[in-house]
């Protein structure tokens, strides 16, 4: 009878005293994905793309893209013929923009879709967070969820709901599966589908980009290959004339 009247008490002490969850950070996540898949990815890759563009849901063009990457943080894509001069670089959390061979404009410009799907596994965790927070995106929020029948992480908001910019992860395969970014009432969606292992590699083949609900570019990948080194003055302004791959 005794240790009945104590029982309650007992429990509301528990409860008192008992730690809370530890909550999740999008640091955390970013950790996960480093440990999972480092040093087990290639640092060279390039591929061709079809690149559907759209100027409405209901007319749409056709380009052919080739696209060079070396790991971390240097893309170098190249529209239609090699020759004719007109693409970008991404280097150096910058944008360089080419037409005619020619540099156009240069900004200042996190690649946070870089980041996410390849860059995370081939740098330090501690320049990811520093990249995505110069993006926006706030690494103190994170929960885990069910999203479209799958497991996941969210980094950056507290609710599927909130408008600001975030990513979502793959909880068991540890890859990039959505990312946001919201700058005031404009949203920017890439929704990264297709993933293929490719001589080792886990590569995502097909991307959707769609501004505000409307779609903007569909990116189908193909050619796919991991050469065992690139120059690096194709990821250059002065050798973005020449670079060929």
């Amino acid at each position: 009878m005794f240790l009945n009247l104590l029982l309650p008490l007992f429990l509301s002490w528990s409860t008192l005293f008992a730690s809370e969850p530890a909550q999740l950070t999008g640091q955390e996540v970013l950790e996960k994905m480093h440990k999972k898949y480092a040093g087990k990815f290639d640092p060279y890759f390039t591929f061709d793309q079809t690149a559907i563009l759209y100027k409405s849901p209901t007319d749409s063009s056709k380009q052919v893209w080739h696209e060079a990457i070396a790991f971390p943080g240097k893309l170098v894509i190249k529209f239609e013929d090699f020759a004719a001069g007109n693409g970008a670089i991404y280097a150096q959390d910058s944008q360089f923009v080419f037409k005619d061979n020619v540099l156009q404009n240069r900004r200042r410009r996190v690649h946070e879709l870089l980041v996410l799907a390849f860059d995370v596994y081939h740098q330090p965790v501690s320049r990811s967070v520093a990249q995505l927070q110069e993006a926006g995106i706030d690494l103190t929020k994170a929960f885990a969820t069910t999203w479209q029948g799958k497991k996941v992480y969210v980094v950056g908001v507290t609710s599927l709901n909130q408008n600001a910019s975030h990513f979502i992860i793959d909880q068991k395969n540890l890859w990039l599966l959505k990312t946001v970014r919201q700058v005031g009432q404009n949203q920017s969606v890439v929704d990264v589908k297709g993933y293929q292992h490719v001589q080792g590699n886990w590569i995502a083949t097909d991307l959707t980009f769609t501004n505000n609900g409307q779609p903007v570019m569909h990116e189908l990948y193909y050619n796919m290959k991991f050469p065992k080194s690139l120059p690096q003055v194709m990821f250059m302004v002065e050798g973005f004339k020449t670079a060929r791959w």
